[in-house]
């Protein structure tokens, strides 16, 4: 064989190479998760609503619903409906931006309706239009310990490569294909669809040993 035929072939098994796309992994995202004797007596909680921090302009009560719906599937919780006249859940988010729990105040909330726990959120950055980005801090505190048993605080930035290599790692685990010429795009495309899909990120840190 000839030397410019060696070349010829090598150059093409190189551009092969270079085409190649690297493998869809989970991105990973800061979370944490008690000991399992700590999570046992866990099980009735209530989704408080979630609260948005400084600077940002969120649909809140959209964010929420889809981080309960994750929370649903899990079958781990029975999750207790807020009764629209609460109010304690307002002295919590107080106290937690003032850089204190307030303990009195959960209290009061898991003894009038019988919970173990209350969990806490907030969306820390949000973009509904393309690329969208979506970033929540989640905690579950537990009223026996008073500690925070489960946390979680990330962002998923669509302008990000490692978000997009999650999210279409995602698409094809749990969504089937319609046929669509976007595919898995659309999750950037819906704006509940992307919520869906960090939601379920969140959900997804809940792995009991």
């Amino acid at each position: 064989m000839r030397p410019r035929t060696y070349v010829a072939i090598a150059a093409l098994t190189l551009a092969g190479a270079c085409s190649m796309e690297p493998p869809l992994s989970v991105k990973a995202i800061n979370s944490y998760l008690a000991e399992p004797a700590d999570l046992a007596n866990v099980r009735r909680i209530m989704v408080l609503p979630f609260a948005q921090e400084a600077g940002v302009q969120a649909q809140c009560e959209q964010v929420r619903d889809a981080f309960v719906a994750e929370l649903l599937k899990l079958r781990r919780f029975e999750v207790v409906p807020l009764p629209a006249e609460a109010r304690e859940n307002e002295m919590l988010h107080d106290s937690i931006r003032r850089g204190r729990l307030s303990t009195e105040a959960m209290v009061r909330l898991c003894d009038r309706y019988a919970l173990d726990g209350v969990l806490l959120g907030s969306v820390t950055a949000w973009r509904a239009y393309t690329p969208p980005h979506l970033g929540m801090r989640t905690q579950l505190i537990s009223v026996h310990s008073g500690a925070t048993i489960w946390a979680v605080d990330a962002i998923y930035d669509s302008g990000d490569r490692t978000t997009i290599s999650d999210l279409r790692l995602y698409a094809k685990r749990t969504q089937q294909a319609d046929g669509s010429l976007h595919d898995w795009e659309m999750n950037l495309l819906s704006p509940a669809k992307f919520t869906n899909y960090v939601a379920h990120r969140f959900v997804g840190t809940w792995v009991e040993s």
